[in-house]
């Protein structure tokens, strides 16, 4: 049985009603298991106590008792939710909760978990769930970015680019299908650091900075070498984000976000955090005209 449909059964076992509104889940459970467990009366099932008593055994047959709660799985992990019915994926809770991918700015400075130094090589991060950080305080800002790839070489980045603080906590803002970007805001109320962006220059990049807490700075060169650069950015791109953003960036209230939109705005093209990457491989090697430090 999937989870939607045993939490539903539940209530109906344990409601003194004989009647409940039919949804997805339990019309097509009645129609697989036929009147011995109800029958459709319209808009409505009818469970009679006999045809309870078969569905409390069919819940049985699954590890899960009749008089648990219909909401016992919320905010368990899959292990957990081992105790309270045989199948683990009833939890709801993700499977990797609470993680973000961190890492420091240059290898040769230290990321600091808990009171251990570790030194980690380039193209390194940790994934952690962020409740063990433990004091963060030798990093004295953090670095939020966007992408994945940025991220990754942000030892690469760090000589094109300004950034702040003496070893700031860089962190990946995360995707949709390993580590949550949720997960990466949920890290950072819970921290003190003062916050820097290093986004995409478009309008989807400036939402995501202005979403920030305690942002203080979006990493970026001076404005007269961005709008430089913005010349040859990417006009359909910005076209296809601004509609969906116009509203928000109306409404910047963040000076270091307005500053860097304003650029973005008057070019009215998108430009990708990757042209400040130079990555060498074998004997060719790609570049951008970008200012160095």
């Amino acid at each position: 049985m999937e989870a939607r449909l045993v939490k539903v059964l539940l209530r109906c076992v344990q409601s003194d009603s004989e009647r409940f509104p039919v949804n997805a889940s339990l019309d097509a459970f009645v129609r697989d298991y036929g009147s011995q467990v109800g029958e459709l009366k319209g808009k409505s099932i009818r469970m009679t106590p006999n045809q309870k008593q078969v569905i409390r055994e069919l819940l049985a047959s699954e590890g899960v008792s009749a008089d648990t709660s219909p909401d016992a799985w919320d905010g368990l992990t899959r292990a957990e939710a081992l105790s309270v019915g045989h199948n683990e994926k009833f939890a709801q809770e993700p499977v990797k909760r609470r993680r973000v991918a961190v890492k420091v700015l240059l290898p040769s400075r230290p990321l600091v978990l808990n009171g251990q130094s570790l030194l980690l090589p380039a193209r390194c991060h940790v994934d952690v769930d962020y409740a063990e950080l433990g004091d963060m305080a030798q990093h004295d800002w953090i670095v939020v970015v966007e992408n994945w790839e940025c991220f990754n070489d942000i030892h690469v980045v760090a000589g094109n680019l300004p950034f702040p603080g003496h070893n700031p906590l860089v962190v990946w803002r995360g995707d949709k299908d390993s580590v949550k970007s949720d997960s990466m805001l949920a890290m950072l109320h819970n921290m003190k650091q003062p916050v820097a962006a290093f986004v995409d220059y478009d309008p989807s990049g400036m939402v995501i900075a202005r979403s920030l807490p305690r942002l203080e700075m979006v990493i970026a060169p001076p404005l007269d070498a961005l709008a430089k650069m913005m010349q040859n950015g990417l006009v359909e791109r910005y076209m296809v984000q601004i509609a969906g953003c116009r509203a928000v960036l109306e409404q910047i209230d963040i000076a270091c976000v307005a500053s860097v939109w304003d650029v973005i705005q008057l070019s009215g093209r998108a430009l990708p955090q990757e042209n400040f990457l130079i990555i060498e491989k074998g004997n060719s090697s790609s570049s951008v005209d970008i200012p160095i430090k």
